[in-house]
């Protein structure tokens, strides 16, 4: 048995030592893992000088050697905070990141007046953790939605079935840069094409000759991370042309991006007459992260006939 604050001062001593700027918050964040209490709960027994049992502390020890060794803190725990609500995750699958929450926030903002119903579409969902925060806020202020999430990645989709059942997504298995491959997967939505009210995405950006420097990136997988074309707006540009095919007369789109994309992809959209207004959204850095637009209602897809 040794003293809880014993056990976390020697944790934040390792993650010192391995770089982990956080380190205090990190280890306090294992400790309360491992025990299965919030924070809050973990300073009331730093305060009663509490013991940690042998297997509580040994627990610790390995979650702080793996994340010494570089392990993203959400893989060792299982979950990452994502706008309030706490996502599953796991390791083959992209981790969401704190400033993709302006993307929500920024979807929410241009919903703040609407009384729905609303039909939202999700590209490459990841964890799904985009769909479940709208889902959960739009809920939250009674604005009926429907909300499709799409990934290619089958381990992917399993994981965003399990962090919006509680929100009835309909998460399907397809690529996202082809309606048709979306349409394989659910040829009921082909009645909805020209009818979505947004389209948000995170896709793939990152250009495919810049090597990934920081440590826990190296977690995510391949695909997750790179857009498909040595600039890294392969994948990006596709997925703004099949936002064109979703979204109805006014429909919203919104697309994270690599900070280097800002001008090229909005350029991009305003050379286009199906987009106007388009627009630049910073992250919490005042990096330009994102592109807006909305949805002309020229070249409106039709359904195919049988």
């Amino acid at each position: 048995m040794t003293d809880v604050n014993q056990v976390i001062q020697h944790a934040r001593r390792q993650l010192l030592d391995a770089g982990i700027d956080s380190a205090k918050a990190e280890a306090d964040i294992i400790v309360a893992h491992v025990l299965e209490i919030g924070r809050g709960k973990l300073g009331i027994l730093q305060a009663l000088g509490k013991d940690l049992s042998s297997q509580s502390e040994s627990r610790v020890t390995e979650l702080v050697e793996g994340r010494a060794a570089r392990t993203p803190l959400q893989y060792l725990t299982g979950t990452a905070g994502f706008y309030g609500l706490d996502v599953q995750v796991e390791p083959g699958v992209f981790i969401p990141r704190v400033e993709t929450e302006i993307l929500v926030e920024t979807t929410l903002q241009h919903f703040d007046n609407a009384v729905g119903p609303l039909r939202v579409l999700d590209l490459c969902t990841g964890t799904g953790a985009i769909a479940a925060a709208l889902a959960d806020q739009l809920q939250q202020r009674d604005v009926p939605v429907a909300l499709w999430a799409v990934d290619v990645d089958a381990a992917a989709v399993d994981l965003a079935r399990r962090n919006t059942a509680p929100y009835k997504v309909t998460v399907l298995c397809a690529d996202a840069t082809e309606s048709d491959s979306v349409l394989a997967a659910a040829p009921e939505l082909e009645t909805l094409l020209g009818a979505f009210d947004a389209v948000v995405t995170n896709p793939p950006y990152i250009p495919t000759e810049t090597p990934v420097t920081q440590p826990e990136a190296g977690f995510d997988p391949q695909r997750a991370l790179y857009g498909g074309s040595t600039d890294g707006t392969g994948i990006p540009r596709a997925i703004a042309d099949q936002a064109l095919r979703w979204l109805a007369p006014g429909g919203f789109f919104i697309m994270e991006h690599d900070h280097t994309h800002a001008g090229e992809l909005a350029a991009a959209l305003e050379s286009h007459d199906g987009w106007r207004n388009v627009a630049t959204v910073q992250d919490l850095t005042q990096t330009n992260r994102f592109v807006t637009a909305i949805r002309t209602d020229a070249l409106q897809p039709t359904p195919k006939t049988t």
